[in-house]
């Protein structure tokens, strides 16, 4: 019998991650069908070289390692959101000035009165409490809506408020509309009410979303990122959500431009189940095998920037942001009974959840359910972000076998407010190295659009602690510091492996052909914030094909 031949051999240093520690050094690497054919010594895998194979014999400045998995990030609103003005940053001058230049551009193409959305605003960073008055300055008569930096508090303007009815209507549960001395709503929205007014903003066309998260897909692989985890960001059938656009269908159609498993929100768990969506499971007519059903996605608390992240402690006094929303330790969205009723429920259908929790008490709370619930096969129940965690419950991750899904690069961004907010309890935030040694899996992700879609910024930030041009004495806490090794698995490997996928992110014989070849600097010299949030693939493959190149590379 024949052998296989290669349709691709690379020859260099390859790191395949293959085995449970190591880099998993080895001289090349052959490629056939969209796997990995072989992978060892350069004599054993030349053998399955033909006539026909690519060859790619790289030099000793260029290193391949398997591509990466962004496990959190809202694919298909961080697509959409690519073209909106994003006020991260800036003051209220800057903010002003920002909406103002959208709104004129508008105007010039003759739309008046369409809705004008961005996000990444703080009140750290416009230095003063928002009002809705300013929005109809910078955008007169136009409806504005502005997610905050962490998409857990939402600026509206007047047009807005008054579109929404929203000065009619009470808090909902787990919600909060910001009012003034006379009972009027100034325009913020805290959690369940930041998506009061969805309902009156216009969806998006499948063809404008289609053209969006195309071009997305483009610019991930462009930063080597070939596989996401969208936590709810689009369901499997448009009577889930609502949208126009499904993965499912564009996986069927052989559209699908990269690797998804995509989870639905607790207000589709029944129709989800009737359709029989399953954790793991893949949809007919994907001969590429691009999708996968994910998880039930479920809040237990808010975020940081909004102080609506559940405290075991009170916060730490903000007279800018004024108190928090839901009292003085933060804001549980759910009980502990209520979220493991859901998750319960999903579980024996054969749906994993992956539940929010930011803040420790919330952490506490998810730990406390997850351990409660049947295991499922297609997925492994996670706790999404994991920011602050209580040193008493660390190992109950690796004990139980429960991934930590992190995004390190809100360690940078929220360096500063974390102190302020926390205190002293900052330094139980992001204990990355003490997971590890716990034994959990640590996906990491970048929760896009919250933070750029970048990859190596949030690598620099676990193996760092600190971002690029910081000073080493501002680095947070380096003693939960991770190997470059085990930064390099988060990025890689435990992302599939919460999704129990065993043929991606390595770069064994028979796992998927994704992977990167970047600049071996990532591996050259003491670990550096500026060299590894730098580092940019020169070629990326999905399934064997190139998905990205760089003009620079002329193999």
């Amino acid at each position: 019998m024949t052998s296989p031949r290669a349709e691709r051999l690379l020859t260099g240093r390859i790191a395949t991650l293959a085995g449970e520690h190591g880099f998993g050094w080895v001289e090349a690497l052959a490629t056939s069908d969209g796997r990995v054919l072989a992978a060892g010594s350069r004599g054993e895998v030349e053998a399955l070289a033909g006539p026909q194979t690519v060859r790619w014999d790289l030099p000793p400045d260029l290193a391949v390692v398997p591509s990466l998995t962004d496990a959190h990030i809202h694919c298909v609103d961080a697509a959409l959101a690519a073209d909106q003005p994003d006020l991260t940053g800036l003051d209220r001058e800057g903010v002003m000035a920002a909406l103002g230049s959208a709104h004129e551009a508008l105007l010039e193409r003759g739309d008046e009165d369409s809705w004008l959305l961005g996000h990444g605003w703080t009140f750290d960073a416009l230095g003063v409490h928002p009002d809705a008055t300013w929005l109809d300055e910078a955008a007169p008569g136009r409806p504005v809506a502005l997610w905050a930096h962490d998409h857990h508090s939402r600026w509206l303007s007047a047009r807005a408020v008054q579109i929404g009815g929203l000065a009619a209507m009470g808090d909902p549960p787990a919600g909060r509309i910001e009012r003034d001395e006379e009972g009027r709503p100034t325009g913020v929205m805290y959690e369940a009410a930041a998506g009061l007014i969805d309902a009156c903003i216009p969806t998006p066309s499948a063809g404008d979303v289609d053209q969006a998260l195309g071009a997305y897909a483009r610019t991930l692989a462009a930063l080597g990122v070939t596989a996401v985890h969208d936590p709810g960001g689009v369901a499997p059938d448009p009577a889930l959500s609502g949208g126009p656009v499904h993965y499912r269908e564009m996986a069927r159609g052989g559209h699908l431009p990269l690797r998804v498993v995509a989870s639905v929100r607790e207000d589709q768990l029944e129709r989800a189940i009737e359709i029989g969506f399953r954790s793991g499971q893949r949809v007919e007519g994907d001969e590429r095998g691009r999708y996968r059903d994910g998880w039930l996605k479920l809040f237990s608390d808010g975020a940081l920037g909004s102080r609506t992240a559940a405290l075991l402690q009170p916060y730490e006094t903000d007279e800018l942001a004024g108190p928090p929303p839901g009292g003085p330790s933060g804001l549980p969205l759910r009980t502990r009974e209520q979220l493991a009723e859901v998750a319960t429920r999903a579980a024996e259908a054969g749906i994993a959840s992956e539940i929010h929790a930011i803040g420790d008490g919330a952490v506490r709370t998810v730990l406390d359910v997850i351990e409660s619930l049947p295991a499922v096969d297609g997925a492994m129940h996670r706790v999404e972000h994991a920011q602050l965690i209580d040193p008493a419950d660390v190992g109950r991750f690796g004990a139980a076998g429960i991934p930590a899904s992190v995004q390190p690069c809100h360690l940078l961004s929220d360096a500063a407010a974390m102190r302020a907010a926390w205190g002293d309890r900052s330094a139980q935030a992001f204990p990355l190295a003490a997971l590890d040694e716990a034994g959990a899996l640590l996906p990491f992700g970048t929760d896009a659009p919250v933070e750029p879609a970048d990859p190596w910024r949030g690598m620099a930030a676990a193996v760092t602690r600190r971002g690029p041009g910081w000073a080493a004495s501002e680095a947070f806490h380096s003693e939960q510091a991770l190997t470059l090794e085990r930064a390099l698995r988060g990025a890689c490997l435990d992302g599939p492996r919460s999704a129990r996928i065993r043929d991606q992110g390595h770069l064994a014989t028979g796992a998927r052909a994704d992977l990167l070849v970047l600049p071996a600097a990532l591996f050259d010299g003491p670990p550096d914030p500026d060299v590894l949030a730098g580092i940019r693939p020169l070629i990326t493959l999905l399934d064997g094909e190139v998905v990205y190149r760089a003009p620079e590379f002329g193999l």
